[in-house]
């Protein structure tokens, strides 16, 4: 698996368009290596140079679920592509990232959705 971090700024806009948990094929919530819950924020992405919207979804883990206001611009603190591939030909590319924070001016900058 190959893995490239992204920059905050330079990847277009992103507005919140749903949270919701990940899960397995269970039902069950997965978690990261540390135990903490995962989410999948589904997001709208307007890229910079002006091309079309598209819905992209970042996993983030977060003690509780990040309460985002449909549709608010959002930022994604650490966030990371992965490149996947699996033997029978299937691959893509996941997001995720370290935090995900409102952008609006009544959020610091530290502080994370949920908190």
């Amino acid at each position: 698996m190959q893995k490239m971090v992204l920059s905050e700024t330079e990847n277009g806009l992103f507005q919140a368009i749903g949270v919701a948990p990940r899960v397995d094929r269970e039902g069950v919530q997965r978690t990261d290596k540390d135990g903490t819950p995962q989410w999948t924020v589904e997001t709208l992405r307007r890229p910079a140079d002006g091309s079309p919207a598209e819905v992209i979804a970042v996993r983030v883990a977060a003690a509780k679920e990040p309460h985002l206001t449909p549709m608010c611009e959002v930022i994604f603190r650490g966030l990371t592509a992965f490149y996947w591939s699996m033997e029978n030909g299937r691959s893509g590319i996941s997001l995720s990232a370290d935090e995900v924070v409102p952008a609006s001016a009544g959020h610091s900058r530290g502080e994370k959705a949920g908190e």
